[in-house]
């Protein structure tokens, strides 16, 4: 019999230039365990914070990528330390990591260059990861990590323990880039827990192709008597696969008042930034009614700009219209002026 204790961490990383030298910044002190975080990072995407943390890329069928990670002994002892892709999915608004055993896509395609690393105390290794997707793969988003492991020897019941940590990964499969990130709040609802707290729940969807690790504050102004409360972050991401809605909870001061407030919501995935404004009241107990919010997705300068194009054409038309008909009346006035005569003969003989 086995027993796991499996823990899915990710490390902070400092930017490193892609396949180049490790320019990574002295980590800070680590706990005693084993660690394992990302060092290189594709130059196109070394601004976003979620590359800096976890393989995060879109790649072509029959392509290969490579990715060093860097595996640490935090511990007091020396670790042989098996090194290993797995599988994960999203359930819930969270990163899962699934057992040694299964299997997916990614799994298949991710090789490590040292499956097993010994470490004394305080040192470390890099391994290289190399993602070779086939020419016949799917279209479509995998999700995995790469895990170092140490295990414990079995104790007189056969039972071992097993302790890990990862890098996720997050790969997107196709031609050309795909379809961009996006997302939208959906709806926004006030209401208390079971202990009295106010909180403040936000409905993310994923409206666009890759998954999300939303983050963000929450802040409240025009409140009772003018007062303004927070920013109120969310205390921890909340992972959403594409076409899927997950909500995310702020939770004020339990001596807030009821309201009404306008409520300000910030959220971020990456360098995805949404924000979405609406009127709420703390109900005195349990959930409020689900309220509308009005978003700003970034997309509102496209309906100004499409607007304002639509008035100067307008513009365009009448100026060229009264120009067009000033040109008729000076063309018409510059004519010789004739008169028109109709030849009558009467019986006098007399034309007229």
């Amino acid at each position: 019999m086995f027993l796991f204790a499996m823990i899915l961490l990710a490390s902070p990383v400092a930017p490193a230039a892609a396949a180049g030298p490790d320019t990574t910044a002295p980590a800070p002190p680590q706990p005693e365990a084993i660690g394992i975080r990302l060092l290189d990072i594709p130059a196109s995407v070394q601004n976003d914070p979620r590359a800096r943390t976890y393989i995060v890329d879109r790649i072509a069928p029959g392509t290969e990528i490579n990715r060093r990670v860097r595996v640490e002994n935090n511990t007091g002892t020396p670790q042989t330390i098996r090194i290993y892709p797995g599988a994960a999915h999203i359930d819930t608004g969270a990163f899962i990591g699934d057992d040694a055993s299964v299997t997916n896509d990614l799994t298949t395609w991710t090789r490590l260059a040292q499956p097993q690393v010994y470490l004394a105390p305080g040192s470390h290794a890099e391994v290289m990861a190399s993602i070779a997707v086939p020419a016949d793969a799917p279209e479509g988003e995998q999700y995995g990590a790469i895990w170092a492991e140490v295990r414990s020897p079995a104790d007189r019941g056969g039972v071992v323990q097993a302790n890990r940590v990862g890098v996720r990964i997050y790969l997107s499969v196709g031609p050309g880039n795909g379809k961009p990130a996006d997302f939208t709040v959906t709806s926004v609802t006030a209401g208390r827990s079971k202990d009295g707290s106010p909180q403040l729940s936000a409905l993310i969807t994923n409206t666009g192709g890759r998954a999300l690790d939303i983050t963000g504050e929450l802040s409240l102004t025009a409140g009772p008597g003018g007062l303004s409360a927070g920013p109120f972050s969310v205390p921890k991401a909340a992972t959403v696969a594409p076409g899927n809605a997950q909500t995310v909870v702020f939770t004020p001061p339990r001596i807030l008042p009821n309201g009404p407030w306008t409520a300000q919501i910030k959220l971020k995935s990456g360098l995805l930034e949404r924000e979405a404004t609406a009127t709420v009241t703390f109900p005195e107990a349990g959930p409020g009614k689900p309220v509308a919010p009005v978003n700003d997705d970034g997309t509102q300068w496209v309906l100004l700009v499409a607007v304002a194009a639509g008035l100067f054409i307008a513009l365009l038309a009448a100026v060229w219209l009264v120009l067009y008909r000033q040109r008729r009346s000076r063309a018409a006035a510059a004519l010789p002026r004739t008169r028109a005569s109709k030849h009558v003969r009467d019986h006098s003989g007399m034309v007229e």
